[in-house]
């Protein structure tokens, strides 16, 4: 999925907050200093998934032996299809989610300079400029 984010690679976004409450998934993602330069303020940006069914978060060590198996390019990306998902494949085997949840399941994950976040949704999650 592109996004503002994809101007810089992941290396340089890192997740200053991280807020859950009903289903409501926000990630505040800033810009590295050595990106914004000295004398400018970090870019800030809110993703925001706001029918959140289920989110994992991994350091970037755990996740990069999948990362990009069936991903779209970008700091977000999501998942080519349900039947590409270990994920996904992990959730219809192992829970209820798939028998108690109407509508199709995504799975999109945003990768961070120090953090990865695996989210099962039925949205697109939404990027913010709060710069």
């Amino acid at each position: 999925m592109k996004s503002e984010l994809d101007v810089h690679p992941y290396t340089e976004w890192y997740l200053e907050n991280l807020q859950y409450k009903d289903n409501l998934l926000t990630l505040t993602i800033e810009e590295s200093e050595r990106m914004a330069g000295p004398l400018n303020e970090p870019k800030r940006f809110l993703v925001v998934f706001s029918d959140t069914l289920q989110f994992q978060k991994y350091n970037e060590e755990d996740h990069f032996t999948y990362y990009s198996e069936n991903r779209e390019d970008g700091i977000i990306g999501k998942y080519s299809s349900s039947s590409s998902s270990s994920l996904i494949d992990y959730l219809k085997k192992e829970t209820l989610l798939f028998k108690t949840t109407p509508g199709d399941l995504d799975h999109y994950s945003i990768v961070t300079s120090n953090e990865c976040f695996h989210v099962i949704t039925r949205e697109a999650p939404k990027v913010i400029d709060v710069t």
